[in-house]
């Protein structure tokens, strides 16, 4: 197959490429040529931005689109204008977040979604998910039964640009008393999706020619095993309850993985169905798999995520 991968050297990107490119596809990447320029150097790159050069793409025929970037309809609609005659299948990625309702249990890619329209394109918590619904609207739209949606849930693995995982994977290598947020009880759960077993995945849907929308979940695991699998010590776990996690505000060093228990969110996370994902081929691989190339990957590293050690030595003196 020809595949356009719009983006294709940061994260999701760059996995959908190495994982067409090692089933022998014809791989070209479109992107603006800032973000790791070395990779890839043997494969053909178109260089412009989305929004504004995208007529460049349309130049061609192509069997799969792979977008991985756009986060609002202002990003999406010069690609679709360009591409809508021009692909067979056109594949989105989007997230979970588009949906509006976790307080009735866990959704599934028939459940609600947000509804209400965004007038800007500035990407906040708020404006997110809807945003991520009005690109999925456009997509289905322009190529009905040839569109494919990817619905992730948090994506880890090496080359993770936000370090939520990374935050566990190196944190959990010390012997000692960690914090850990929330607490032991086991209806705390936690879900993710390593971005290779996605990006594996998704070249083998769009190669049996698969369209639709997809929830890209792991099935769900509780906080307590989540760390016991990361963790390669012995270590000591304090668990910090909600309330003090709250309370004491940490701000953009908020522990990854952690909501706290609430009405509209009962198991103190996003949790969503996999059950159609997992028909269609998607497999897992370990978890520890996953922290142990990730650690390797972020060895030399400054995290941008989860607490600094003196937040949370103050944490465990304060329990």
């Amino acid at each position: 197959m020809k595949i356009l991968v719009i983006g294709g050297t940061s994260f999701v990107g760059r996995y959908l490429v190495e994982a067409a490119v090692e089933k022998g596809h014809e791989v070209v990447l479109f992107n603006r040529g800032k973000t790791n320029v070395e990779v890839f150097k043997d494969v053909r790159h178109i260089k412009g931005d989305r929004r504004i050069d995208a007529k460049l793409v349309g130049q061609e025929q192509w069997d799969v689109v792979f977008d991985t970037c756009a986060y609002s309809p202002q990003d999406l609609q010069p690609m679709l204008d360009s591409l809508k005659n021009k692909t067979k299948t056109y594949m989105f990625i989007s997230t979970i977040s588009v949906y509006d309702d976790y307080k009735n249990g866990r959704p599934n890619e028939l459940s609600s979604t947000f509804t209400q329209k965004i007038e800007t394109d500035e990407v906040t918590g708020d404006t997110y998910g809807p945003l991520k619904v009005m690109c999925e609207q456009l997509v289905n739209d322009i190529f009905k039964e040839r569109a494919l949606i990817i619905r992730p849930c948090i994506i880890v693995g090496p080359h993770d640009p936000t370090d939520r995982f990374t935050y566990y994977a190196k944190r959990l290598t010390k012997e000692g008393k960690v914090a850990i947020p929330g607490g032991d009880e086991l209806n705390r759960l936690v879900q993710w999706i390593d971005v290779r077993d996605m990006a594996k995945w998704i070249v083998q849907m769009v190669e049996e020619g698969k369209s639709g929308t997809f929830n890209a979940a792991s099935d769900p695991l509780s906080l307590n095993n989540f760390i016991d699998e990361i963790s390669t010590e012995v270590i000591k776990k304090v668990w910090i309850s909600d309330e003090v996690l709250e309370k004491e505000d940490l701000g953009s060093r908020r522990y990854p993985f952690w909501m706290p228990f609430s009405i509209d969110y009962p198991e103190g996370f996003f949790i969503v169905k996999n059950e159609q994902a997992v028909k269609n081929g998607l497999t897992f691989r370990p978890l520890s798999k996953t922290a142990h190339d990730t650690r390797e990957w972020a060895l030399k590293r400054e995290l941008k995520a989860g607490p600094t050690l003196q937040q949370e030595q103050l944490l465990i003196h304060n329990k």
